[in-house]
């Protein structure tokens, strides 16, 4: 029968931290061999080195590919031959908080609009966002009082691709936020997009970049704002940067959170 201290609580904390301190002596033990023999370090296995080579992944310039985008959906955008102009709006009924978020992307993409729902169905909202111009719709929807999936149509033809939203945090959310007056919104922002390698994040690329005017994606020189779209693990992390510019030829980059949404689409 085991004794009164092999049993208690505190006991079993110690064996188990004991067991550790142990084992992290034999790990250093072993790294300190390595480095005296010469032996070059492994390489970490993480998701990115342990995933499966796609085969859909393309190079830029896939001729193929390059004639698609040439006579795609959104390539006057992309030829300055039209002005991308953004109607934004939400499902009915929806919280403050979603309305919140709303208006923080309007302060990201320039020449967007937002809307009231108003009890309108989309089959009567479209062809009006049709007749005043605008080249594409972005719906915002919610589900138990959080921004769960958008909606972005491009128009009048489409495509239509929906984004699950995740780990939506606002300005007012987050420590160190910015005030709103600095934060310029009339600024024309400069694009980033980065590791859309397969047709589908081509084509996903496109339609994400076909919000922005051709000003965003030329060189950064004069922008003061930077809105970034990183795809990893077919997650898309965005962040929205803010360049405060103290010295002629540098600037300092900020990502004041403060207009920083963390969007798992």
């Amino acid at each position: 029968m085991p004794s009164r201290k092999e049993t208690t609580r505190h006991h079993a904390r110690d064996i188990k931290l004991k067991e550790k301190i142990k084992k992290c002596k034999e790990h250093r033990k072993l790294r300190k061999m390595r480095k005296e023999s010469g032996t070059p370090a492994g390489i970490p296995q993480t998701l990115e080195t342990l995933r499966t080579l796609d085969e859909t992944v393309t190079a830029k310039d896939d001729p193929d590919l390059v004639a698609e985008e040439e006579v795609d959906e959104v390539c006057p955008i992309y030829r300055g031959e039209k002005s991308p102009k953004i109607l934004l709006t939400f499902s009915d009924r929806v919280c403050p908080r979603t309305v919140g978020f709303c208006k923080e992307l309007v302060k990201v993409i320039p020449n967007i609009k937002l809307a009231a729902r108003w009890h309108l169905p989309l089959k009567k909202i479209i062809p009006k966002a049709i007749t005043h111009g605008f080249t594409a719709l972005i719906v915002i929807n919610e589900d138990q009082k959080r921004a769960n999936t958008m909606v972005m149509s491009h128009l009048p033809h489409g495509p239509t691709v929906t984004f699950r939203l995740s780990n939506v945090r606002l300005r007012r959310e987050m420590r160190g936020r910015r005030r709103v007056k600095d934060i310029e919104p009339d600024i024309v922002p400069h694009l980033i997009t980065t590791r859309f390698t397969t047709r589908l994040g081509r084509r996903t690329e496109r339609l994400i970049g076909a919000l922005f005017p051709n000003e965003s994606r030329q060189a950064p020189e004069g922008h003061s704002r930077t809105v970034v779209f990183h795809n990893q693990r077919d997650f898309i992390f965005f962040r929205h940067f803010r360049y405060q510019h103290r010295v002629a030829g540098a600037s300092d980059p900020q990502e004041p959170g403060k207009e920083r949404i963390a969007m798992n689409e």
